[in-house]
């Protein structure tokens, strides 16, 4: 009972603290060691709870950083992220969360312009996304967004890099760099990730 009233005092607390970044009746819920700098006009809209700390057991010293520089959105349907996590959105960018999706600990979140990660997703330990180079080669820093379907499984230390299309239900295997589109169904891995399979069914 006391851990349920202290959770739920925890959670009025960040909602006041947040207020003026934070739309609708769903929970944000981080813990005192996460660390949010929500810059002004940026927006945190729940349709569902954005959890940013699951998973982290007692006080290890682990904790998340969610940056949202001016502008930017960040929509949830209901989305738990690992210990770990470290988001930013820069300015005017805009975060797509599905429901009842995960990202398992150490993942990494650069999203530029739009990154939208779709329902029923699991995604493992050290994953990176980005929607941009961040640099200029040439006059050109290749931001495009990247897109994330339903009922994808994603594996450990994969990277997803900009323009980059995942397909319903795709399985992309550990350690793949992913620079192109993966089709709905499909098995990918290796760098750059290439198709080793079509038509595969995966379970949580």
């Amino acid at each position: 009972m006391l851990k349920r009233a202290l959770r739920k005092i925890k959670r009025t607390v960040i909602t006041f603290i947040y207020k003026s970044h934070i739309n609708g009746d769903a929970i944000l819920e981080c813990d005192k060691c996460d660390f949010l700098k929500l810059k002004k006009g940026s927006k945190i809209i729940l349709n569902g709870n954005l959890t940013l700390n699951a998973n982290r057991f007692g006080k290890n010293g682990r904790s998340s950083i969610l940056r949202m520089d001016e502008n930017s959105i960040l929509k949830c349907d209901g989305f738990s992220f690992m210990y770990g996590a470290d988001i930013i959105l820069f300015n005017e960018a805009c975060l797509k969360l599905g429901r009842d999706s995960f990202i398992n600990s150490d993942c990494k979140i650069r999203c530029h312009k739009q990154i939208v990660i779709g329902n029923d997703c699991a995604i493992s330990h050290d994953f990176t996304i980005m929607d941009s180079d961040a640099h200029e080669i040439c006059g050109n820093r290749n931001t495009k967004p990247v897109y994330i379907g339903n009922h994808v499984w994603i594996g450990t230390r994969v990277t997803v890099l900009s323009g980059v299309n995942i397909g319903d239900g795709a399985v992309v295997a550990a350690g793949a760099l992913v620079t192109n589109d993966v089709p709905a169904g499909a098995l990918v891995g290796g760098v750059p990730a290439h198709i080793i399979r079509e038509k595969v069914e995966w379970e949580k």
